[in-house]
């Protein structure tokens, strides 16, 4: 767990029932600003842990690049679009249909969040009374927000997996772009393996009352005891 000035962080990936871990993530201090990232590369596509490390190495690049001179949101924009760029060239090149989801937070000093997503891993605000999340680009996100099915059924639902959107399979890709103030709560930053199979009542729970270290520790142990087989990565972040 990071332990210098600024959020206390820490983070943790678990291969889960796979034969390899396609998830990769980044936590960071980069110019000022601390940055956090996981990426969950696609089970059935070749090369899945390919896209995903390369989302994650493109984004610290580009905020490394661009900060603080450009603002956080349109680095945001920009490390989404050299992502899916760099990941579509590679499977022409290739002959290849790797691809991946990203959630990736740039935290200011102040506690302001800039927040861009591309299909279903999930960045959480939680607070003792609540929890906020990014919308994933989902089929089944899809059915709760018409209101054909509630958040709960979403979770048993045989097409939970299926994305709107993913980096590196079309040549433009629909970013996702929010702002949030931290303001006392909690980042949590995941990818599907914990919050397709853990409840948020359980989540929130896990991360209000706990530091992020033992945090992300009890929030994989609940996705092991949810049955969720897959990999699961997780961060969470605390002012």
């Amino acid at each position: 767990m990071r332990r210098e000035s600024g959020p206390r962080y820490a983070a943790m990936s678990d291969t889960g029932g796979r034969e390899r871990n396609e998830d990769a993530y980044f936590t960071g201090r980069v110019n000022g600003y601390h940055v956090f990232a996981v990426a969950d590369g696609l089970g059935g596509h070749a090369c899945g842990e390919v896209a995903s490390r390369m989302a994650v190495e493109i984004l610290e690049e580009t905020a490394g690049e661009e900060l603080p001179a450009t603002g956080p949101a349109e680095v945001l924009e920009r490390a989404f679009e050299r992502i899916n760029a760099a990941i579509f060239d590679y499977n022409r090149e290739n002959s290849l249909n790797a691809g991946t989801t990203l959630s990736a937070v740039i935290v200011g000093e102040s506690g302001r969040c800039w927040i861009g997503t591309v299909g279903d891993s999930r960045t959480h605000i939680v607070t003792p009374s609540s929890v906020w999340h990014t919308r994933d680009q989902s089929y089944v996100q899809g059915l709760v927000a018409s209101g054909v099915i509630s958040p709960a059924e979403a979770m048993l639902h045989p097409r939970k997996n299926v994305l709107t959107q993913a980096l590196g399979l079309a040549a433009r890709v629909q970013v996702d772009l929010d702002e949030q103030e931290l303001a006392g709560g909690v980042l949590v930053i995941s990818s599907d393996g914990l919050h397709d199979y853990v409840p948020e009542s359980v989540i929130r729970e896990i991360v209000t009352a706990n530091d992020p270290d033992t945090a992300c520790r009890r929030l994989i142990a609940a996705a092991r005891d949810a049955a969720s087989t897959d990999n699961t990565t997780v961060i969470v972040a605390r002012a």
